[in-house]
Parts: structure tokens; sequence; C-alpha cells
């Protein structure tokens, strides 16, 4: 489960501050490869894909969820979630600026979208978890608001 993973693993940063989107996604990333879940290249993959077709990862107001394909470095099923003090601009035309950033690696589209994507959808679409995400400031916050998020599913 989501939230179980970012605790467990401590792949959460929350109140950060980041001078560029792209510094703000490498931090998601780190998270990844400090637990095994994902190579060095899966930012650079991510980077790729932005030049290639635009920031495709901003998926709502406010929200991204850096993701590269699965060949492209991700070792298995993980994710990270990272809150900022400050949003950031990533050039998305209707969804910026971004305050929360949720990255996943998959090691197969079949996990991707049976697990990964299902989890994710459940979180966003909760007003009230993100919102509460946008104040969390420590680590009890954070397990308090994906706990109850994850119950109302």
């Amino acid at each position: 489960m989501l939230a179980d993973f970012i605790l467990q693993h401590k792949t959460f940063a929350l109140k950060a501050q980041f001078a560029t989107w792209q510094d703000a996604v490498k931090k998601s990333v780190d998270l990844l490869i400090g637990c095994g879940c994902a190579a060095p290249s899966y930012y650079e993959a991510i980077l790729q894909s932005v030049r290639d077709f635009g920031p495709y990862f901003v998926i709502a107001p406010g929200i991204a969820m850096p993701h590269a394909r699965p060949e492209s470095g991700a070792l298995k099923l993980g994710y990270s979630l990272v809150c900022l003090h400050e949003p950031i601009a990533f050039g998305h035309k209707t969804n910026d600026p971004v305050d929360i950033l949720l990255c996943i690696t998959a090691p197969d589209k079949q996990s991707l979208n049976e697990k990964a994507i299902i989890e994710v959808m459940t979180l966003f679409d909760n007003d009230d978890a993100l919102q509460a995400l946008r104040k969390a400031e420590t680590e009890a916050d954070l397990e308090k608001i994906l706990k109850t998020a994850e119950a109302h599913t």
C-alpha cells in the first residue's frame, strides 16, 4: 500500500524547498534510489521525457506524478512523496504551479496499472487529504493523513 511504503521506507520530504522543478523531481527520485526502487538513470529518463513531451506528469492543479517507463530504471514498485513549502512552475499551461509530487516506480506496466495508479488516484481524489498534505510538517502528520485517506477507500 502507498501509505505503508512511504512511511516504512521514509520516502518523503515535507515543506521542502527547491529552486527548480528539476531539483524537486530529483529529490523525489533520489528517495526511491535510496530504497532500491530506482536506478540513477530513472531521473534522466524523466527529464528526457519532459524534453520530448513537455510536463506530461503534471496531472492536476498543483499535483505532479513524475515517472518514466519501467525499462528506464524502475527496479521495483515504489512511491515517494515530496510536499513543497512554496509551489514551483513546471511549465504546464493549466496545472501550474505544483506543490505536491508523488513519484512512482513500477518494474512493469501490469504493476503500474493494477496497483500504483489505483492507489495514487485514490489519494488524489481526496481533496481533504491533499489540503492536509499541503500543511503537513511532521512524519506524524503525514502518517495520520495517509492512513485516514487510505481508510476512506
